[in-house]
């Protein structure tokens, strides 16, 4: 990956800095005010709590162990006011020794309460007083942001179903959740823009995502997270210089949980069981595969915050979730509306006669399991040093099978059809069986390291950052093919009584005319199976390091630069691979009337004693584990697409790599006594992307002299492989990632943020 923007970054951020050196303000009779904040009664330490000093218009607040410092303070009484959304201020005096550093602690209580009163703890703490302090911390976060931001605890909306972090997010304004399949809350979007420029990141570095079957997508798909290790989420609006220019709209940031926000050590454990309103039997039933299971499943989470002393602490959290679906679904087509006819098969209509051709309806179950486990280390180095390590990973398997039945008329004849009733042609319908099994998998893990210094003169914050994601789709590993299908063709077809959801009377006979039962196996040939195997990777890593200060003179202003590098390279793989069933005579067929391919000895009686949706009658289903096992043990019944499977190999093999270097400044200007809050700056942004992916060249197939020349005969190049419809010859000529593409580009991101605090509680960005 070219790193030739990185020099010159770097001479931008020297050149950005210099003001930064040359306030530097005179040495005098100072000292330093620094403590703690906490809330007494739920033992947490307070973040952002906004510290002042009387008659000075400096602030600060204080870091996310509730720690505070002010520098710089005037020898002598001075008095420290603190302020937190739904607490009540306090206001302090504090003596300053020159040269030296007086400690002053706060404890806020509820704005509720009265001065002076004594706060004593209740034996439990009731669930609705903790969601409102939690909703007090995350107000008082959107309050001193440097933008239009949201910032939630995990715990404002109470218990989250399955850990979903999408359907905790779906609750914030502006967003809206995805979904795939009407149940999973995957991709996010942010005022109308879609999820592939909504960045989400872990603790500030972008969280891998290596969901679906794209490798160019930069959608996170959130349905592959939990929010278990999560402490709060943060929803930013608004650029500013040092959010990354990919979010167009917005960016989201799960914030791990810290060891130093608590006072004392706290447990916190919750078990479930969770059901679908459509499976609540309290006994087993006819599940994914053939056996029953049961539909109401136990459930548990848990989090653990040990402050073990004032400089080190450690988290611990986790959860296992298991949840299954039931996706019920009908299509029709219709021709003269969502088909177009052609005269022939089809005769021509208006729009206000279309007519029914097609009805397939699916019985789809999935089972989601789910897995997390968090933990982080939190040390004070120093009175003014802070690292912090954080680990998360989650693991989700999404066992996913569809079984879908299709009736099909091939032929309609002129005046055979009206839109509430059709007649196929005789022997032109087709019945079909599909089904679909699939179980995927997905590990994202996502460590990283932070360094906090908030000294006298310089804040400095550096972090470094990684996260992996590894998903898979697997079939035959797991001991039965993806897909298979079961046909029975040569049936004459008719629709009748049809109504805006289907049609009430299906009726299929045989060229005899006699009746077909499209709900019993017998009546279908087996016909094919297949295997699409999945194996997509993302890797993330990211390095950052700003440096802020205040400068001195007659307005309060802090000016921040830093630089920022993020490397995303992805790699995906994927394979369609399938047989023809032939039977033991090696003829395939699609009446089981007319060879060896009856699907009977393929039944699966378990699941199917399912009730299909819609009002249909149950179904007799193909069974993919017996159609897999019946072919280890069978080869010859089933031929193989050699040369279809070799070119699904090298043309769904991509690889992309990308780095992004980037250098900002932003100042931060606060007037007219601090109501008026205005952020400005630029960010540059160096992108870097190399990419890989299939390449068809047919002249590898052409013999070469030594020096190169291709050979030619009567004016021809001589092949090296004469039949090009061979295997062999895909081999030379199929490159798997032998196409190579690069392009860099800058680019520049001013931002311009004001905020004016009209009254105390009432804010105009």
């Amino acid at each position: 990956m070219p790193l030739r923007c990185v020099p010159v970054l770097l001479r931008v951020l020297f050149c950005l800095l210099i003001p930064l050196g040359s306030a530097a303000a005179a040495s005098a009779a100072t000292g330093t005010v620094e403590g703690r904040v906490s809330n007494p009664t739920s033992g947490l330490f307070l973040e952002r709590v906004r510290v002042t000093l009387a008659g000075d218009a400096r602030e600060v607040f204080t870091d996310p162990s509730g720690f505070y410092r002010l520098t710089g303070v005037p020898a002598g009484s001075a008095r420290v006011r603190v302020f937190h959304t739904g607490f009540a201020p306090q206001e302090l005096a504090v003596v300053v020794p020159a040269g030296g550093v007086v400690v002053q602690d706060f404890q806020l209580v509820s704005a509720t309460a009265r001065p002076g009163e004594v706060v004593r703890l209740a034996d439990f703490v009731v669930a609705t007083s903790r969601e409102m302090e939690a909703a007090a911390i995350a107000i008082n976060e959107q309050r001193f942001a440097a933008g239009i931001k949201s910032v939630v605890s995990t715990e404002e909306f109470g218990a989250v179903a399955e850990g979903s972090v999408g359907e905790f997010l779906k609750f914030l304004p502006g967003i809206t959740m995805d979904y795939e399949a009407g149940a999973l809350a995957r991709g996010i979007s942010i005022n109308g823009v879609p999820s592939d420029n909504v960045p989400v990141q872990v603790n500030g570095f972008s969280m891998a995502s290596a969901g679906g079957n794209s490798v160019t997508a930069r959608g996170t798909q959130m349905d592959m997270t939990s929010i278990t290790a999560t402490s709060r989420i943060e929803v930013v609006y608004s650029p500013t210089p040092d959010t990354p220019g990919s979010a167009l709209a917005g960016l989201v940031n799960m914030v791990p949980r810290s060891a130093f926000e608590r006072a004392r050590p706290q447990l916190k454990w919750n078990t479930f069981l969770m059901m679908r309103d459509n499976a609540r039997e309290l006994r087993r039933t006819p599940g994914y595969f053939e056996r029953d299971t049961w539909k109401i499943r136990p459930g548990f989470d848990f989090s653990y915050v040990n402050p073990v002393s004032r400089n080190f602490g450690f988290t611990l959290s986790g959860g296992f979730s298991e949840n299954g679906t039931k996706e019920e679904f009908i299509q029709r087509r219709w021709h003269g509306l969502n088909a177009a006819t052609n005269g022939v098969a089809y005769p021509h209509t208006t729009a206000d006669r279309p007519y029914l051709t097609q009805t397939q309806v699916r019985d789809g179950t999935k089972r989601a399991a789910r897995s997390s486990f968090g933990a982080t280390l939190d040390w004070r180095l120093s009175p003014r040093d802070r690292l912090s390590f954080s680990y998360q990973h989650y693991f989700i398997d999404f066992l996913v099978l569809n079984r879908t039945i299709q009736y099909n008329i091939l032929r309609v004849n002129p005046g055979d059809f009206t839109p509430f009733q059709v007649r196929g042609a005789p022997g032109q319908g087709q019945l079909q069986l599909a089904n679909t099994y699939r179980d995927r998998t997905n590990s994202t893990l996502s460590p990283s390291l932070v360094w906090r210094h908030d000294g006298p003169v310089w804040r400095l914050e550096s972090g470094a950052g990684f996260s992996f994601a590894r998903n898979t789709f697997r079939a035959v590993d797991k001991g039965y093919f993806s897909g298979s299908t079961a046909v029975r063709s040569g049936v004459t077809i008719g629709f009748a009584d049809i109504f805006y959801l289907r049609p009430n009377t299906i009726t299929v006979t045989d060229a005899a005319g006699a009746p077909v039962d499209p709900y019993l196996i017998s009546n279908y040939a087996v016909t094919g199976a297949s295997s699409n195997p999945v194996t997509n990777y993302d890797t993330q890593r990211g390095f950052y390091t700003h440096a802020a200060r205040d400068l001195s003179g007659s307005l309060p202003v802090t000016l921040k630069a830093g630089l920022d590098f993020r490397r995303n390279d992805r790699e995906a793989r994927r394979g369609d691979y399938s047989w023809a069933f032939v039977g033991a005579d090696g003829r395939g067929s699609t009446a089981p009337a007319s060879g060896d391919d009856v699907a009977t000895p393929f039944f699966a009686p378990g699941y199917s004693q399912r009730e299909m949706p819609f009002g249909f009658p149950r179904v007799q289903w193909l069974a993919n584990e017996k159609l897999w096992t019946h072919y280890r043990a069978n080869p010859a019944h089933f031929t193989f697409n050699e040369n279809a499977a070799f070119r699904s190999d090298v043309l769904r093999s991509r690889a992309t790599s990308e780095l992004v270097s980037a250098a900002f400044l932003r100042g931060d200007l606060r007037l007219l006594d601090q109501r008026l809050r205005v952020v400005a700056g630029v960010r540059a942004e160096q992108t870097n992307t190399e990419a890989f992916g299939p390449l068809n060249d047919p002249s590898l197939n052409y013999r070469r002299d030594a020096a190169g020349n291709v050979i030619l005969t009567n004016g021809r190049p001589t092949l090296i492989v004469a039949n090009t419809n061979s295997l062999d010859y895909l081999k030379l000529t199929y490159l798997d990632r032998g196409a190579r593409a690069e392009k860099e580009y800058l680019r520049w991101f001013p931002s311009l943020n004001a905020s004016f605090n009209l009254r105390e509680n009432l804010i105009a960005r």
